[in-house]
C-alpha cells in the first residue's frame, strides 16, 4: 500500500525533526520516518545526557569540511535564533560559558519532549521502528520502501538519517546508502570528537585525574585549545581533546601545557622563588599545591629528577627542564576511538554537491540533504547541533517555498 505525503523526511535526529516540525507548521502533509524506537536518541547522549544544543560562537571556522557552506546554513538560522525558537518551544535553558547552552533541568530529554509535543501539535505523522530501505525518484516526486512493507510517496525527499557515530545509539552508513543511490559522492566516513590513546604506558599512572590544559597538535601548534582533559587508563578526553581529534593522526604528537595560565617565564619565576623560600625542601615538594601528586610524580620520573635532591640545589638547567615539560609535555598518539565513542562523524555526502542556501541536491531537485550526512563536522560544544538545527530550517524553508510555487501553478490552471 503506497501512502501519499507532501514531504518525507528520513531520520528523527535534529535535522529531520526541525525539517518536519516547521514543514507541519506550514501546513504540509509530513512523514516523519526513524528506525529507533523513539527520535532523537543520539541527542539524549549529547553533552553526558545534558544536551549542549547550541553555542552563541557557531561561525563558519568552528567547522572543518565546507566552512563556507557551514557559514551559509548558520547565517539562515544563526544561533540566536535557535535560541529564540527553544524560547517558543517552552525550554528553560542556561549558559555554561564559553557560549555553550543546555537546558536548565540538566537533562536531553528535555530538548527531546518539547520537540515530540510540537510535532505532535503540528499534525506531523511519526513513523517510529520504521527504516527506510530505498528511496527512488519518481515522475511525480520521490517514493520510500520501509522495513515493514509500507511505501510512501511525496512530492519533496529529506535526507536527515545522521552518520555513523554512536550506532548503539542510531548511528549507520544506511543514509550514504540512500544518497549514494541518488549519485551523490560520500566523502569517505570516519570518527570525529572522540577520545585519543596515547602510545604511552605512563599516561595509565594518570587515569582519573581532571586537569585544565591547553592542548595542540605538533603538526597544528596554531590550533590551540584550552579546557578540562580527563585522562584514563589508555589516553585523554575533554572538549578541547575531542576537537583535536578531528585532525589526530596516529604517530602526531600532543602537545599538554599544564599551566596555560603562565608564560614559561612567569611560572620559571614562581618555581625559583618557592626554591628560595624553602631550600631545605625535597625537590616533590616544589609542585605541593601546583600539581597533583600523580602528574608531578611522573613529571620527575619523565625529566629524570632525583626525588631526594633539595630545592637548594636545583639549577637553572633544571628548572628549564620542569618547565618545559610542564609547559609543553609531548604525548604520542596511538590514534583516535571507534564510532561507539565518536560524537560525531567527519566526512559523508560531498557539501559542493547540495546548495548551501537550500541544503537541497544539486543532483536531484526536490531532494534535500541535512545535518551530520553531509561533510561537515564542527568543534565540540554545541556547534554541531547548531549545524543541524540550521540546516534543517533551511531545508524547510526551501521546501515551503517550493510547495508554495506548485500550489499557486496548480491554482493558476484549475
Amino acid at each position: 500500500m503506497s501512502v501519499d505525503y507532501d514531504v518525507t523526511v528520513i531520520g528523527g535526529g535534529a535535522s529531520g525533526m526541525m525539517c518536519a516540525l516547521r514543514c507541519a507548521r506550514a501546513g504540509l502533509r509530513v512523514l516523519l520516518l526513524e528506525k529507533e524506537i523513539l527520535l532523537g536518541r543520539k541527542i539524549l547522549v549529547t553533552g553526558n545526557g545534558r544536551c549542549n544544543f547550541t553555542n552563541i560562537n557557531a561561525s563558519g571556522d568552528k567547522y572543518y569540511g565546507d566552512g563556507k557552506f557551514a557559514e551559509t546554513v548558520l547565517k539562515i538560522f544563526p544561533a540566536r535564533a535557535c535560541l529564540k525558537f527553544f524560547d517558543d518551544l517552552g525550554l528553560l535553558y542556561r549558559e555554561e560559558g564559553e557560549g555553550r547552552y543546555f537546558p536548565i533541568t540538566g537533562k536531553s530529554a528535555s530538548v527531546n519532549d518539547c520537540f515530540a509535543a510540537a510535532l505532535l501539535f503540528a499534525g506531523a505523522d511519526i513513523k517510529c521502528k520504521c527504516e527506510a530501505l530505498k528511496a527512488y525518484k519518481t515522475e511525480g516526486g520521490f517514493k520510500v520502501e520501509c522495513s515493514d512493507g509500507a511505501k510512501y510517496c511525496s512530492k519533496f525527499l529529506v535526507l536527515a538519517c545522521g552518520g555513523a557515530a554512536y550506532p548503539q545509539v542510531s548511528g549507520s552508513m544506511k543514509g550514504y546508502d540512500l544518497a549514494r543511490s541518488f549519485g551523490h559522492k560520500i566523502i569517505n566516513p570516519r570518527p570525529a570528537l572522540s577520545a585519543i590513546d596515547l602510545k604511552e604506558n605512563a599516561v595509565s599512572r594518570l587515569a582519573g585525574l581532571k586537569l585544565y590544559c591547553a592542548a595542540s597538535l605538533s603538526d597544528n601548534p596554531q590550533q590551540r585549545e584550552e579546557g578540562e582533559v580527563t585522562f584514563g587508563a589508555k589516553g585523554v578526553g575533554g572538549n578541547n581533546i575531542l576537537t583535536l581529534s578531528r585532525q589526530a593522526q596516529s604517530g602526531d604528537k600532543l602537545i599538554l601545557d599544564f599551566m596555560p595560565q603562565f608564560s614559561a617565564a612567569e611560572f620559571k619565576a614562581l618555581l625559583k622563588e618557592r626554591a628560595a623560600k624553602y631550600p631545605s625542601f625535597k625537590i616533590k615538594e616544589l609542585f605541593t599545591g601546583i600539581l597533583p601528586a600523580p602528574l608531578y610524580n611522573l613529571l620527575m620520573d619523565y625529566a629524570g629528577l632525583r626525588k631526594n635532591t633539595l630545592l637548594v640545589e636545583i639549577n637553572d638547567n633544571i628548572f628549564d627542564r620542569i618547565v618545559s615539560t610542564v609547559k609543553g609535555w609531548p604525548f604520542t598518539v596511538a590514534g583516535i576511538r571507534s564510532f561507539k565513542e565518536a560524537s560525531c562523524t567527519a566526512g559523508g555526502v560531498s557539501a559542493g554537491e547540495v546548495s548551501p542556501e537550500r541544503c537541497e541536491s544539486k543532483l536531484v531537485k526536490g531532494l534535500y540533504i541535512t545535518g551530520e550526512l553531509l561533510d561537515i563536522d564542527g568543534h565540540c560544544g554545541g556547534y554541531n547541533l547548531q549545524f543541524a538545527w540550521a540546516s534543517g530550517y533551511a531545508a524547510s524553508e526551501a521546501i515551503e517555498v517550493e510547495y508554495g510555487k506548485s500550489n499557486s501553478k496548480k491554482n493558476k490552471g484549475s
